[in-house]
């Protein structure tokens, strides 16, 4: 800065005021004025030597005077929230540092600022001389008069489009790294480093092969901070985000500008940098312009097809970073090439990275840095980081956000998020079958079936209390014990718990939840968690243990009367739980046919879960658990019902931590609140649930054998028949002998399991605890139970016109039937439990992670259980 020194300037040697005389008298605007007055300016000036790059004066600074410029060239210009915004050039003998000057009750200070871009000799006059020579020679105000007009009207119309550049840009800007560094423990980045710094030496254009997240944006700012163009704007584009026109193609007029009056990015920038991410997804031709401005500076804007061979193209000075995430065919440019790795293949920096962001957060939160234990550290290390450094960024911001005051150390649970990715097989369904996101996410899934749901449920249930009892008559009887247990078991190797989402039980729950809202307008309360953790899954047992026996001792498949209050009673306790608790306390842990429902699902070939890495990174509001209003969203493709208001997880789960089916209805929720497209609806292997860090627990377990038994417990005549036993009953007209019975044939696979693992830890102590291993016997226990329910579904399912004719006095005669005979039935059966039997290997030797050999005692069991049932049914 050479300004505020007009008292210490030298005073001008007799050989200086004649070389001021001469250069002033040949000039072609000031060898107008008279030769005294040439003489007495030449006498007031000072030769100022000026080094390139060096500031004159600054903007708002008081002036000291005028400068005229004797040869070199000096840049006028203006700061703006985008940064140095060019207005115009001077070049030799031109005068500057006089429309402030000239308008100083206006403003008090210079208007803009003066840099000497190349080595220059400027003449500079004083202020207070100045206005002392104009009054000595009044011709000198015409000059002055006359640079001010016409400088004036050139720098309202700089300032007006100024406006209209700070408008245009200020989407694109991004702040540039002042104070920070690259973190450069490992070698990859100390590669970075060196290239970064070989860079930033030139003006060349750039190219970046960077995956998102890798922190492309930073280093591009670090680049553009350590330039000679430091002092001008820089911005981004991401290619991604441009709009998209009616056909799909990118819309490129916020880069290019177009002719009819749009300016684009580029133009409007005039200098400084624009890194352009994603730029492989622009058209070829809109590649090639590009290709084009880096060659020749010129650039070509969008225009309509029949005056586009007559463009002009307009020669700009701002320098291109062009990022894609693979590199591009590109040649006959002169350029830097940058790569950036992906954090996982810089490990090193990890520990680095995660210290710099612990720093900042904590600073941003007034509290001590907290600190990362070596296990944490560890998970940190060990995890792939499909986002990059902007996803541990995240982790770490979370994990600072959720780190309650008084603790000092980041706890463990709070990055739940930092879990490796299931070695597994995995087909988001979402993404492969056309038009099922769009379904999922309208108003007909789930609510949409309802009405039809209930429009079955509710006529039934009543027939089932006034119609006919005997089960070819009555309809409650043929689509509770024909229809929907059999179709209904095999429903769960398909889709798992799709049932709990158009539940009957659960949809009359919440209608009268509603309707008591409405009537009393209160707070529902919060669930009594840990009570339910602890017995509510025994309560969901002891009800089915309460079913079973009133099923076989009352007979509960014949008669009408005695089913539909089943079916009222589950209603029932759905609509108590309901109008007292929020959400859907029943359906997660004490609804009996919702307990079997959840194991059952682990077996299915479909999952809902979520992408862990957005979900520990990109979310903010929790919609989908915690429920929240309309998110908006913000990537590329989306769909207009993504991000939609919802309640929450009316399971109160999170989808980023199931660890398996059982709390899962496919609601789709958590689908729908997501604004960031984290839910995937998998098609995996059957059984993933089992073999993938399985955690069973003893009230599962207990309804798992209790399911099993059940099996025995249908067939209990027979076993008894064949030990002699035939006279022997299990009916409600013998309850003391029959409730022991019942509970004995219950309590079968118990006795057979344990037994049997016994047998296998004393060949193999290393074999898994009895709780681990008795998950193997799962998909046979589904198989027992739906072949016990095939010859209902093969002989009586398609009787269901005449029935339902009877169930309301008519005959039903000549109605259309649809059976099969039993034999039919028998074969299904029997294939039935030998796909099981052979399924059942692949889980056991998964959970047991032995040997075939050291697992044939349950090998030996299963195909055991297999040949009995075969024979009972068979």
């Amino acid at each position: 800065m050479i300004s505020n020194i007009s008292s210490e300037l030298p005073k001008p040697t007799p050989e200086d005021i004649q070389d001021c005389i001469n250069w002033l008298s040949f000039h072609r605007i000031w060898g107008k004025l008279g030769e005294n007055t040439i003489a007495q300016i030449a006498a007031s000036l000072s030769l100022l030597p000026v080094e390139a790059n060096t500031n004159i004066f600054a903007q708002n600074t008081t002036p000291e005077g005028l400068y005229l410029l004797k040869w070199g060239t000096v840049e006028i210009y203006r700061n703006s929230p985008v940064g140095k915004t060019h207005i115009t050039y001077r070049n030799a003998g031109e005068l500057f540092g006089h429309i402030s000057l000239g308008m100083v009750e206006e403003t008090p200070g210079y208007r803009t600022g003066a840099m000497a871009i190349a080595k220059s000799e400027v003449w500079f006059l004083s202020r207070d001389r100045f206005e002392q020579l104009k009054t000595e020679y009044p011709e000198i105000n015409g000059v002055i008069n006359t640079l001010l007009v016409q400088d004036l009207a050139k720098f309202q119309d700089r300032i007006a489009k100024e406006q209209a550049r700070i408008q245009g840009l200020q989407p694109y800007i991004r702040p540039v790294p002042t104070s920070e560094t690259i973190i450069s423990n490992s070698k990859p980045s100390q590669k970075l480093v060196q290239q970064v710094e070989l860079a930033a030496q030139d003006l060349k254009p750039i190219f970046v092969q960077a995956l998102p997240g890798s922190g492309k944006t930073f280093i591009a700012g670090i680049i553009h901070a350590q330039s000679g163009l430091k002092n001008r704007p820089f911005a981004e584009i991401d290619c991604a985000q441009l709009p998209r026109n009616a056909e799909g193609d990118i819309n490129t007029d916020i880069l290019f500008g177009r002719i009819d009056g749009v300016t684009g990015a580029i133009a409007l920038l005039e200098r400084g940098t624009l890194a352009i991410d994603n730029w492989q997804i622009l058209s070829p031709s809109d590649r090639d312009r590009l290709i084009h401005y880096l060659k020749t500076g010129n650039l070509i804007p969008n225009a309509p097809l029949e005056i586009q061979p007559n463009i002009s193209p307009q020669s700009l000075w701002v320098r291109l970073i062009l990022i894609s995430p693979t590199k591009l065919p590109i040649s006959g440019i002169d350029a830097h090439t940058l790569k950036l790795f992906t954090l996982s293949q810089r490990k090193s920096d990890i520990s680095a990275f995660a210290q710099y962001f612990l720093e900042r957060f904590c600073r941003e939160q007034n509290r001590p840095t907290l600190q990362l234990d070596q296990a944490d550290l560890r998970r940190l290390l060990s995890y792939d980081y499909p986002g990059n450094i902007a996803e541990l960024e995240n982790i770490l911001k979370r994990a600072v956000v959720m780190t309650p005051a008084e603790q000092s150390v980041i706890p463990e649970q709070v990055l739940w998020s930092v879990e490796s990715k299931k070695n597994a097989f995995r087909v988001d369904l979402l993404n492969q079958i056309p038009g099922l996101r769009q379904f999922l996410l309208s108003n007909w899934w789930p609510e949409g079936f309802w009405w039809p749901m209930m429009a079955i449920f509710v006529p039934v249930t009543i027939m089932g209390l006034i119609g006919p009892q005997t089960r070819d008559a009555n309809i409650v009887l043929n689509l509770f014990w024909a229809w929907w247990w059999p179709f209904y078991l095999l429903l769960f190797v398909l889709i798992g718990r799709l049932w709990c989402a158009v539940c009957p039980f659960m949809i009359t729950g919440e209608w009268i939840r509603k309707l008591s809202l409405w009537i009393w307008p209160r707070q529902l309360l919060p669930w009594p968690t840990k009570w339910l953790n602890k017995w509510g899954a025994w309560v969901l047992w002891g009800g089915f243990v309460a079913i079973y026996l009133w099923e076989k001792l009352w007979d509960l498949p014949h008669h009408a009367n005695l089913s539909a209050a089943l079916l009222i009673i589950i209603t029932a306790g759905a609509v108590i739980c309901s109008i007292i608790y929020e959400r859907r306390l029943w359906c997660r842990y004490l609804c009996p046919i919702g307990g079997m429902n959840g194991m059952f699902a682990k077996l299915a070939v479909v999952e809902l879960r979520s992408t862990q890495q957005v979900c520990g990174t990109q979310c903010s509001t929790f919609g989908c658990y915690q429920g929240s209003d309309a998110t908006p969203v913000n990537f590329p493709d989306a769909l207009p019902t993504e991000g939609q208001a919802t309640g929450g997880c009316p399971l109160y789960s999170h989808p980023a931590q199931l660890l398996d089916n059982r709390d899962c209805t496919l609601c789709m929720t958590c689908v729908k609140a997501c604004p960031n497209r984290s839910g995937q609806l998998n098609l995996r292997f059957p059984a993933a649930d089992l073999v993938e860090n399985h955690k069973g627990f003893l009230a599962e377990i207990a309804l798992l054998l209790l399911l099993f038994g059940g099996v025995f417990l249908h067939y209990s005549q027979q076993i008894l028949a064949k030990f002699g036993w035939k006279n022997i009953v299990i009916t409600s007209d013998h309850l003391v002998s029959g409730i022991p019975l019942a509970l004995l044939f219950l309590s079968i696979p118990l006795v057979l399991t344990y037994i049997t693992h016994q047998i296998a830890r004393f060949f193999d102590p290393e074999m898994p605890s009895y709780q681990t291993v008795i998950y193997a016997y799962l998909p046979i226990v589904l198989a027992g139970n739906l072949a016990y329910y095939v010859p209902a579904a093969m002989t009586e399912a398609g009787q269901i016109l005449p029935i339902i004719a009877r169930t309301f006095g008519f005959s039903g005669d000549g109605l259309i039937t649809l059976t099969w005979s039993l034999d039919v039935a028998q074969f299904i059966q029997g294939l039935t439990l030998l796909l099981a039997l052979g399924f059942s290997l692949f889980p056991l030797l998964k959970i047991t992670r032995r040997p075939l050999a050291q697992n044939i005692p349950h090998i030996l069991l299963m195909a055991t259980l297999v040949a009995v049932w075969f024979q009972l049914m068979i």
